[in-house]
């Protein structure tokens, strides 16, 4: 069977990059630059597998087939934009979505699947993603109010004929007289999306299959029975393409060595609607921490952040961003997770590198050496002389977590 080249995206900012490289560089890793994306990598050199280095290891890696990475570059949300992703486990256009709109945007993350949602939750925990929720509904039945969404990305679930290198059993399980309840199932999340873009509104409808029926079928249903507009997608560089519908793109995965992927943007016509109306708050349930109280007792820093609180459930602690509550009333979510809690002691979870300084500062423990995190990573300490309870740990300027303080010593700790 033949095998593509390994692609993977660097999960971090632009500042980030030259330190991500050389975490990964010094562990004996090469790889190549993909002309698509300027975050995105072509792996050359393996010593050991990529998911085992260091940059994976404390999430600033995500490996990801190059052809999965088009769809939220498509939808090319700006920073501080909101965006509903409807069908969204394990994460992989998730996470470059929260990526592209930035600390000051938000991402709406629905998963039907229990199993699947929490499979995208701990991903989204370890990329550092704070700026995303997550909820269970059907994605025909999402609580949200009618054309108030203007960007969403809907990866339909299909039958994955683009992917048959990697999953062979994919044509065996969908063959082409068995598709029929997946093309109906994606008609249903068609509709859906469609009610809830709002006017001038985009959205990309993205498959892992070839399959026309699944594919350029379902663009001509919404272009001629719903109304939206096909938008031209330029070619991304770097991909060969097969024929397809006017406008959409279908990725030829052998020659472009990458899975096979069909992407379709859309759009609503009528005029853009600048703000939304803002929607009356639903109490939540649990224990409400504010900013300042937050702060005050863990002496992280949040106020990069747009207005947020902080909420405790049964003994967790998640990031409660104001944006996110006044989505809608009847959408049941979850924040970004931080911590445990036990009482008024909160215990921030160590690999918390979002509300790290982007630099060390004098109080830092910084290192310059794979082998001094391997050293901690297994267990040995290192001399603190300062009365605190946590110690920020470095990579060079790329923050990694917090070393708990016991005595004169800080050591890893992951609890």
């Amino acid at each position: 069977m033949k095998t593509t080249p390994r692609s993977f995206r660097l999960s971090c900012t632009p500042e980030q990059v030259s330190d991500v490289e050389a975490l990964l560089q010094a562990e004996g890793f090469s790889f190549a630059p993909e002309p698509f994306y300027a975050l995105a990598r072509t792996l050359v050199h393996e010593p050991v597998p990529l998911g085992r280095s260091l940059a994976a290891r404390f999430g600033y890696i995500y490996i990801q087939d190059k052809s999965s990475m088009l769809p939220p570059l498509a939808l090319a949300p700006h920073a501080a934009d909101t965006v509903l992703d409807v069908c969204a486990s394990p994460g992989s256009k998730t996470s470059l979505l929260s990526a592209l709109v930035g600390a000051h945007g938000l991402v709406v993350v629905n998963e039907p699947s229990p199993d699947r949602l929490a499979t995208l939750r701990v991903n989204m925990r370890h990329l550092g993603c704070g700026n995303v929720i997550t909820c269970k509904y059907p994605g025909q039945e999402l609580p949200l109010p009618h054309q108030s969404c203007s960007h969403i990305l809907l990866d339909a679930p299909c039958s994955g004929w683009g992917t048959v290198e990697k999953n062979p059993q994919a044509m065996r399980m969908w063959s082409a007289d068995k598709t029929q309840p997946l093309e109906a199932l994606q008609r249903d999340l068609l509709r859906a999306a469609h009610a809830l873009l709002a006017p001038g509104g985009e959205l990309v409808y993205s498959t892992c299959t070839t399959n026309e029926r699944e594919n350029e079928d379902q663009i001509c249903f919404v272009r001629d029975e719903l109304g939206l507009e096909v938008c031209e997608l330029s070619p991304f560089p770097g991909f060969s393409y097969a024929r397809s519908l006017p406008g959409c793109l279908l990725v030829h995965g052998e020659q472009s060595q990458a899975q096979g992927f069909f992407l379709a943007k859309l759009r609503k016509s009528g005029q853009k609607i600048a703000h939304q109306p803002m929607q009356p708050h639903r109490p939540p349930a649990g224990q409400v921490l504010s900013a300042r109280e937050f702060v005050a007792q863990t002496g992280l820093n949040t106020d990069f952040l747009p207005a947020h609180s902080f909420l405790a459930v049964n003994g967790r602690l998640y990031l409660m961003r104001e944006a996110a509550q006044a989505i809608s009333p009847d959408l049941r979510w979850q924040g970004f997770s931080v911590g445990k809690i036990a009482g008024k002691t909160i215990l921030p979870d160590p690999t918390l590198r979002v509300f790290m300084p982007h630099e060390p500062d004098e109080h830092a423990l910084v290192v310059d050496a794979c082998a001094d995190i391997h050293a901690l990573l297994a267990g040995q300490s290192r001399t603190c002389s300062e009365k605190v309870k946590k110690k920020a740990l470095y990579y060079r300027n790329l923050p990694l977590g917090f070393l708990t303080v016991k005595g004169s010593r800080c050591l890893w700790t992951d609890r």
